[in-house]
């Protein structure tokens, strides 16, 4: 019986963070905020901590890329700094069926059970097309699309993978309040 690939996570969270003036990861969120999303004890945790944590739930391992000595190539953007990752160390020895899953860090409220799922699905996934984060793929899919030259954007990722968008009723379903794409860019977001 062979067993199920391991899945790494991995948090974008090396931005720059200029609409939002002291850094929006280290913002807190409010406990309203976290009510909404109906994760109230996500209440006064820093943006990055409750992202991490929503990781840590759906996949068991969360890198945060960016926060650590892993983006060598800082303000470049996070395309920049998932390649540097893609042709490093860290991720060298993992095999090509490895499934990452890769969020943004600022997006705190992605459901765990909707993360989990595009983990285990097969395939590259975003949850929509015009949507680059989250999604999912294999090791090997992103170590291809890495070593063919740079990394594309973000938002082209989704079309240098193939990736395939879930059925937007299996998304209603597991996020009916669109916690999954609720980034908090500026502090309006935050306040909101």
């Amino acid at each position: 019986m062979s067993r199920a690939p391991e899945v790494v996570g991995i948090l974008l969270a090396g931005g720059a963070s200029s609409r939002f003036p002291g850094g929006k990861l280290e913002a807190r969120i409010p406990a309203a905020l976290a009510e909404r999303y109906g994760r109230p004890e996500l209440a006064d945790r820093q943006i990055i901590e409750a992202s991490r944590i929503a990781m840590l739930e759906a996949v068991g391992s969360a890198i945060l890329l960016g926060l650590e000595p892993l983006d060598r190539r800082p303000h470049e953007g996070p395309a920049a700094a998932l390649g540097d990752l893609l042709n490093g160390d860290t991720l060298a020895a993992l095999p090509d069926a490895t499934r990452v899953l890769v969020a943004a860090g600022d997006a705190p409220f992605a459901p765990s059970a909707l993360l989990g799922l595009m983990a285990a699905a097969p395939g590259a996934l975003v949850i929509a097309l015009d949507q680059p984060l989250p999604f999912a793929a294999d090791l090997g899919a992103l170590r291809a699309v890495a070593t063919a030259g740079e990394l594309p954007r973000l938002r082209d990722l989704a079309a240098a993978l193939g990736a395939r968008p879930l059925d937007p009723r299996l998304v209603e379903r597991l996020d009916p309040l669109g916690g999954a794409l609720a980034d908090i860019d500026t502090p309006e977001d935050l306040a909101r």
